[in-house]
C-alpha cells in the first residue's frame, strides 16, 4: 500500500478520524514504518517524491488541526503521531 492510500485513501487514517473520530493504530504503524524505511534514502537523495510529500503534508496538517469532536483519548493520541511524524521530518535537516 503507498502512504497516500494509508493517509488518505478510502480506510485511510484521516478517513477514519473525519468519519469514525478514531485513530487507527495499525495504519499509524504501517505509516511509521513506510516513513521509517524511507527516511534514509530521502536524506541521501535530498528528494521525496511528490506523493509522498503531499501524503506528509497532510497528514501533518490535519493532525495538527484537531477536532472539537474527538475524545479526550482520541486528541491526545493524535497530538503524540504528530510530534512522532515531525521528529521524523526533521531528522531529515540533520
Amino acid at each position: 500500500m503507498n502512504l497516500s492510500d494509508m493517509v488518505v485513501g478510502k480506510n485511510g487514517l484521516l478517513v477514519e478520524l473525519r468519519c469514525q473520530n478514531s485513530f487507527n493504530e495499525k495504519i499509524y504503524t504501517d505509516i511509521i514504518k513506510y516513513l521509517s524505511e524511507h527516511l534514509s534514502e530521502w536524506k541521501s537523495t535530498g528528494f521525496i517524491p511528490v506523493s509522498d510529500a503531499v501524503s506528509i503534508f497532510n497528514i501533518i496538517d490535519e493532525l495538527s488541526g484537531g477536532s472539537q469532536f474527538w475524545s479526550e483519548e482520541v486528541e491526545l493520541r493524535v497530538e503524540d503521531a504528530v510530534l512522532e511524524i515531525q521528529e521524523m521530518m526533521s531528522l531529515l535537516e540533520e
